[in-house]
């Protein structure tokens, strides 16, 4: 089992589209169609989260719960994770003062670091969630896959019933569960023909209702509604599943040429690039509204200091060994 390139090459489209999202007016958002690709980039990150562990896990055979959740795992996972947001968050504490922002202890663990710092809180509650779903999947991915949405959509109308603060609203794992179970279930069912034409249709059926929740301001009682993230529900999160199955089919007919293997390297270092364009837009915005005219200006430097961080961390993790 060979881990597949062109999964870097989505994630090196979605890490582009989380810029664009921190870049672009609602209104240009709109105009180009955004909520179709570019606004899919955090469940696109989150299926593929779901899809790359299950896949590891299958590759090195790990199958009990107790092996799921061996602490050194756990531990590994959760540095991967830390240690490039908490110097992030070093810097932000240091500059803070100087630019009249926010930066305290409280301000990071409420994932207020910056645009998307919500992403690192979930990303740490899917080290300890997911092995368990996987654990469920190897019983039966299609139970698995039914118990999240339930849980999810019930966290959504929960959520609005009880008028969850948008603060802590934003930090919840389960508000992504079943985005997450979808990259897992995908990873059972590739060669599953009735499963992917489930997958197909549900994903269709998604396209109306995202035109209606975003081009009409369609009103229905979940969460994400009354939030950033309008309609990043359970009832979407079909759509951008298919979004990486095109992926992972139409993408490497491209061939390998220069664009391919870029995007592949930005895929690979996405992460760094998030948190570098996280703290970017905090201090911009700082002295502006949206940057829709610095663009180019935006892309440029959160990618290049991205990069840069990435290989800054690698040549710090080859030394420590």
């Amino acid at each position: 089992m060979t881990y597949n390139r062109t999964i870097d090459v989505v994630k090196g489209l979605a890490i582009l589209f989380v810029i664009l999202i921190h870049s672009l007016t609602s209104e240009t958002m709109l105009t180009i169609g955004g909520p179709f690709y570019i606004l899919q980039a955090v469940p696109l990150f989150l299926i593929i989260a779901g899809f790359n562990n299950a896949m590891s896990y299958e590759r090195h055979h790990t199958q009990t719960l107790i092996d799921l959740y061996q602490p050194t795992l756990l531990l590994k996972k959760l540095n991967r994770i830390l240690l490039p947001a908490v110097v992030a968050y070093l810097v932000q504490m240091i500059i803070g003062p100087f630019i009249g922002k926010e930066a305290t202890i409280f301000f990071y663990l409420f994932g207020r670091g910056g645009f998307g710092g919500f992403f690192i809180s979930i990303m740490i509650q899917l080290i300890f969630f997911l092995p368990f779903l996987y654990y469920l999947a190897k019983k039966n991915h299609h139970l698995m896959l039914i118990m999240s949405f339930s849980i999810n959509l019930a966290f959504e109308l929960a959520s609005d019933i009880l008028g969850l603060p948008p603060f802590l609203y934003r930090l919840f794992f389960f508000r992504y569960l079943f985005a997450i179970a979808l990259g897992i279930w995908y990873f059972f069912i590739q060669e599953d023909k009735k499963a992917l034409n489930l997958m197909k249709i549900s994903a269709l059926l998604s396209i109306p209702y995202l035109i209606l929740v975003h081009y009409f301001e369609y009103e229905a009682p979940f969460y994400s509604f009354d939030t950033s993230w309008r309609g990043q529900n359970p009832l979407t999160f079909f759509y951008p599943l298919l979004l990486f199955h095109l992926g992972l089919t139409y993408l490497p007919k491209l061939r390998w040429n220069i664009i391919y293997e870029g995007l592949a390297r930005l895929g690979t270092q996405s992460y760094h690039i998030f948190i570098v364009q996280m703290v970017y837009f905090w201090i911009i915005y700082s002295y502006t509204d949206k940057t829709e005219s610095l663009l180019i200006v935006d892309l440029a430097i959160c990618l290049v200091v991205g990069i840069g961080y990435y290989h800054l961390e690698q040549t710090y993790l080859n030394r420590k060994q």
